[in-house]
């Protein structure tokens, strides 16, 4: 892996009489810029920090920060547990009802008003509960993101689903393995191994349709994008010019991982497809989707690259 051109910076907010801690990766080119870049907010899973998460990925999503110019910010569960919308949990997040979506926006906020980054160019992506944190930011601050990635993440089913979304439609991209054995990807009830159950959650196929229902769009233009001998990559795409785009990727043989060729999980979670750059098919994914000032203009996106 090549040297990062930049390093890391531990930083603290307090939010709510809480001190919550973060990771920034803030470019070297960033500095020789006069036009604030975007920011993504990469969102560790549960048991995990947003250290974990830097190491999980092999780096990449600061290696593609270096690359294209973006700031990467890495928040700190409490407890190493995200308060998302899932009715199941029990975790200290939960019990305390800690505000996430409040201090992921106080983050926000504070990297905007630093100069470090365009707040309309907002986008989120996050990794088994971190995605379900990425849901909930979506369904409860819409008008705050320009677009969202969930990794190995299905939404609550209606019953398990204790947020109250906005019905605004958000650019949505989810990656789920097929063989997931934690967030099936048929939908089902979310386990560790068959303990701690988080309740139950759509298919893969359910979630994306309802981020595609709330733009508007109704069927998904199927392909098959790229294999290897032990898996291979199907794409949903709900697209249509004007308006939001949402695409799921199927990763048949996949487990409950973020893919990619830097990845490095525990081999019990399962196969780690190397036929895709989970992070790399974010940023392209995010870096095609409007502004948030140019959506409340009505400018139209750029459309595929």
């Amino acid at each position: 892996m090549e040297q990062l051109a930049s390093h890391i910076q531990a930083g603290t907010l307090r939010v709510h009489d809480r001190d919550r801690s973060y990771l920034l990766y803030v470019p070297a080119q960033r500095a020789a810029s006069t036009t604030p870049p975007p920011l993504v907010v990469v969102l560790h899973g549960s048991r995990q920090t947003g250290k974990d998460m830097r190491r999980a990925t092999g780096y990449a999503f600061d290696r593609l920060a270096d690359e294209h110019g973006f700031v990467a910010v890495y928040p700190d569960a409490y407890r190493r547990r995200w308060n998302d919308c899932r009715a199941g949990g029990r975790y200290a997040a939960r019990r305390l009802q800690i505000d996430d979506v409040s201090f992921v926006s106080a983050l926000i906020d504070k990297l905007a008003s630093d100069g470090l980054i365009d707040p309309t160019r907002v986008f989120m992506a996050g990794y088994s509960g971190g995605g379900q944190l990425a849901f909930r930011f979506a369904l409860e601050r819409p008008e705050r993101v320009a677009g969202i990635a969930a990794f190995s993440a299905n939404l609550p089913t209606p019953e398990y689903l204790i947020c109250k979304g906005k019905g605004k439609p958000v650019p949505a991209l989810l990656v789920n393995g097929t063989r997931d054995r934690i967030n099936p990807f048929a939908g089902g009830k979310v386990s560790v191994f068959g303990f701690a159950s988080r309740g139950m959650v759509r298919s893969a196929q359910a979630s994306g349709e309802y981020f595609a229902g709330l733009a508007g769009l109704a069927t998904p233009e199927r392909s098959r994008l790229a294999e290897s001998p032990e898996t291979w990559v199907e794409q949903w795409r709900w697209y249509e010019p004007d308006k939001t785009e949402v695409v799921l990727l199927a990763v048949h043989g996949g487990g409950h991982v973020v893919p990619g060729p830097s990845a490095a999980f525990p081999r019990i979670l399962g196969a780690v497809s190397r036929c895709i750059d989970g992070p790399r098919t974010v940023w392209e994914f995010f870096s095609r989707q409007k502004s948030l000032a140019a959506s409340r203009a009505g400018v139209a996106p750029d459309g595929p690259l």
